[in-house]
């Protein structure tokens, strides 16, 4: 039996809204509230308390204000957020657990809505729940657990929801969309001849017995057959549309991804990560194949969501206004493209080597070796030349496109006497070098990583972001994506991002001791003791 509750509905901005009525903090007789039932330092607390801090404004929109009245939003996020973080992804586990588990019990008020409805509002609010991700970063920014000054950024490949046998190029997407109508035109002109043949024994006007059991079967088959060749017809021009290759018929955003020894349909999970408590302040999915693409959304994206911190009313900012945030990643994030742009943010400092210069610093060989390479060539900037190895003058022959960048080319003309001849270059009409016109972007980079302070922000990279990602993959066990399609995929990983930040704050407020209401109200306080 329940109580009637002492308290006040707490959510005003619901009323008038078509939703089901919802308190999970309703008194019981016996215990006094199912909350009673879970150590105070549950995660789910936790959850709950967090969910709170969320405008849930935006999800009440999507409800519609006819038709049965939907469950409220707060029950969907809270079993959501507290799924993922526990290792459960499914709706249909998750159904499961609000009969069984009694944190999703207490998170739900003991509502229990089907795993459709537990799935079609994950597909629904995708955009919302990206930028609930905001929310709970805001929360950890409060208790003190972002630094919000080294940001390292990575990512992971990781497998979509979809076969690798269902991937077709054009030729086999026609070849395969010919079967199917052959066999469709096959199985009508069989049909066809078994009516003339009942006709013929049983008379026009007469039904006579079933058609036989092969016919039959087809038959029930022949609108599923239509369907794949209309997806075959959308999969063709959804392929020359996006000027790939190959497609998959089962995810058709997703790409083949070299991880590691293997090559599977997947997508390149994004993070940025912050210093201080391995915090992820920005997230995002890609179905590119290299990360170098990905660098500068990143980095706008964590600028962005840094912003948003610092207009939030939040007790801590430290982030100062005329401090830059130093951006970590690894040299596949590395390109002239990305360096000419990372010049135009005033707000960021990078530290990003190039390919070439981590092979070399690897031990491995490298053209930088040669007695002939570019860096024994030196520049002369008056006359705009370049002075080889042997003495000889390389004069500015003219500037060309290459690559999407200017490039210039310098040539020597007095090679085919040169004693280095067939060793430094085999071209008769002289050696050429071609410098980009990034070039010094390149240098400029490469000495910044060459200090003391350089070596020191660039080598905290890997314990930054490298422990986050094989969290995600081996503790939380997130290794494929459930939803198919880059659109919810980007939605399932800010999920899966927000119980990993929620995961840190539930380590902080149980080391405290406190709720996360109390450590709220309290954030100076613990920020200031939590120096670590």
């Amino acid at each position: 039996m329940m109580a009637n509750s002492l308290n006040p509905v707490r959510d005003r901005r619901s009323s008038g809204i078509n939703v089901r009525p919802y308190d999970n903090k309703e008194l019981l007789l016996f215990p006094a509230a199912i909350g009673d039932f879970l150590p105070d330092d549950d995660l789910a607390h936790v959850v709950d308390e967090a969910v709170e801090q969320i405008d849930l404004t935006s999800y009440y929109r999507r409800i519609s204000s006819v038709g049965n009245s939907s469950y409220h939003p707060a029950i969907m996020l809270k079993i959501w957020f507290y799924g993922y973080a526990t290792k459960t992804y499914s709706s249909r586990k998750i159904e499961e657990k609000l009969y069984k588990d009694v944190a999703f019990i207490y998170l739900a008020g003991m509502q229990k809505p089907d795993f459709k409805t537990i799935s079609e509002f994950r597909r629904k609010n995708l955009f919302e729940l990206k930028n609930s991700f905001v929310v709970i970063l805001q929360i950890c920014q409060r208790l003190g657990l972002t630094k919000l000054g080294e940001i390292s950024i990575d990512s992971k490949v990781m497998k979509a929801n979809a076969s690798a046998a269902r991937v077709y190029d054009e030729k086999q997407l026609l070849k395969e969309r010919e079967i199917i109508e052959k066999t469709i035109q096959e199985y009508l002109e069989k049909t066809n001849q078994v009516d003339l043949e009942e006709d013929q024994k049983f008379g026009p006007a007469k039904r006579g017995n079933e058609l036989p059991e092969d016919i039959r079967k087809k038959e029930n088959r022949i609108q599923k057959m239509k369907q794949i060749v209309k997806q075959l017809k959308q999969a063709q021009a959804k392929l020359k549309q996006s000027g790939k290759k190959k497609i998959n018929l089962t995810d058709e955003d997703t790409q083949f991804q070299k991880d590691k020894s293997r090559i599977i349909p997947g997508y390149r999970a994004q993070v940025a990560v912050d210093s201080k408590k391995q915090i992820i302040v920005a997230n995002d999915v890609t179905a590119e194949q290299c990360d170098a693409s990905q660098l500068i959304p990143m980095v706008d994206q964590t600028c962005e969501n840094v912003k948003e911190l610092k207009r939030a009313d939040n007790p801590r900012h430290l982030w100062g206004e005329k401090e830059k945030l130093k951006i970590i990643a690894d040299s596949r994030y590395n390109s002239e493209l990305n360096l000419v742009e990372l010049e135009t943010k005033e707000e960021v400092d990078a530290y990003i080597p190039d390919m070439k210069e981590q092979a070399k610093k690897r031990g491995r060989k490298t053209p930088e070796g040669s007695p002939f390479h570019l860096s024994k060539f030196n520049f002369n900037q008056e006359e705009n030349s370049f002075i080889c190895p042997a003495g000889k003058k390389l004069n500015y022959i003219k500037r060309m496109r290459y690559r999407n960048r200017w490039v210039y080319i310098y040539t020597c003309k007095e090679c085919n006497h040169c004693p280095h001849f067939g060793k430094c270059t085999t071209d008769k009409k002289g050696r050429s070098i071609w410098v980009s016109e990034h070039a010094h972007l390149v240098k400029k980079m490469r000495q910044k990583l060459s200090t003391e302070e350089g070596k020191k922000i660039y080598g905290k990279r890997k314990t930054i972001v490298e422990p986050v990602l094989g969290n995600l993959s081996q503790n939380l066990g997130f290794r494929e994506f459930l939803l198919r399609g880059l659109h919810k995929v980007k939605g399932e990983f800010s999920l899966m991002c927000i119980a990993h930040n929620l995961l840190k704050i539930a380590k902080f407020v149980k080391q405290w001791a406190v709720s996360l209401k109390e450590a709220l109200s309290m954030s100076e306080l613990l920020a200031v003791l939590d120096i670590s």
